[in-house]
């Protein structure tokens, strides 16, 4: 009973961490859709199966029932509605506090954003370097792409796996490959930011869009003015689990990418790494990477 009262007097879209903004400009399908994915990234994270915490997860749990728009269509539209409410239900004088915070804010912000920015750019956005240090170490990433599955999920032929992909690192190259490939592409200058967690930001709704076939499409990756004014404050240059992943090209420097949510780091030995270069197929992404390269280099 005590998870049914919360449910009322907190909005479903709250617990999924949604914002009235999102869910107001979002048209209905496309917010279900939206509904739907971060509830399946939340139970990955939450559902005890996987050390997460059971509480949590029935109290996710039920906020979907609460929007599952297929089988309770009318409690979606509720909800939807109350929570949109939200954006006109402050009077003249919380507005003038509202505005007068969100200046002290943003004045705080652009100062902080100045002096990060600056700092990232006089490490040459390579915080691989930190983690490399002191001695040669190589990671592993498990990563769920939130771009693919919020493009591609609703098509019955793709199966869950392919929305989970692996990025190897060294300290001198880097290894990706998607949930649907057999082999790793080399991709060489592809510097990691840092990481955001995943309650300060909703990232789909910065992400660079393109309408193909009547549909919108979201592609990886943001303009670069966008990321320094919207993301950047959050950003921490480590890679932390539960958190978003984001990449830079000095070549295409008014992008900034998004891998996905970052699940997992795993540290490789030397010994780990040499099998996955000597027994996976190894393939170059020339659209990636400009600079030749040879197999047998990497392997000495």
């Amino acid at each position: 009973m005590g998870k049914v009262h919360k449910l009322r007097t907190i909005n479903p879209f709250e617990i999924l961490g949604l914002s009235p903004q999102i869910v107001k400009e979002l048209d209905e399908e496309n917010l279900y859709k939206l509904v739907k994915s971060v509830y399946r990234t939340l139970q990955m994270i939450y559902h005890p199966d996987k050390g997460g915490c059971a509480e949590k997860a029935l109290e996710i749990n039920l906020a979907f029932e609460a929007l599952n728009l297929e089988k309770n269509p009318e409690g979606f539209r509720k909800f939807r509605k109350l929570y949109i409410e939200r954006l006109s239900r402050k009077s003249l004088k919380n507005q003038l506090e509202e505005w007068q915070n969100k200046y002290r804010k943003l004045s705080f912000y652009h100062e902080l954003l100045k002096e990060k920015f600056w700092k990232f750019l006089e490490e040459g956005f390579e915080v691989l370097k930190k983690l490399t240090e002191n001695e040669e170490k190589n990671f592993r990433l498990k990563i769920f792409d939130l771009v693919s599955y919020i493009n591609f999920s609703n098509f019955l032929r793709i199966k869950k796996h392919m929305f989970f992909k692996e990025i190897v690192l060294s300290s001198q190259f880097l290894l990706k490959k998607a949930g649907w490939e057999n082999f790793y592409h080399f991709i060489k200058n592809y510097k990691i930011l840092g990481t955001v967690k995943r309650e300060h930001l909703e990232p789909w709704a910065l992400l660079v869009r393109n309408l193909k076939e009547e549909r919108f499409f979201l592609n990886d990756y943001m303009k670069k003015e966008t990321f320094i004014k919207e993301v950047l404050v959050y950003l921490t240059p480590e890679l932390k689990s539960n958190s978003y992943l984001f990449f830079y090209y000095p070549s295409e420097p008014q992008k900034v990418y998004l891998e996905g949510m970052l699940l997992k780091v795993e540290e490789l030995s030397s010994f780990e790494l040499s099998e996955i270069l000597k027994n996976k197929i190894l393939k170059m992404k020339p659209e990636l990477s400009k600079a030749s390269f040879a197999l047998t280099n990497i392997q000495d």
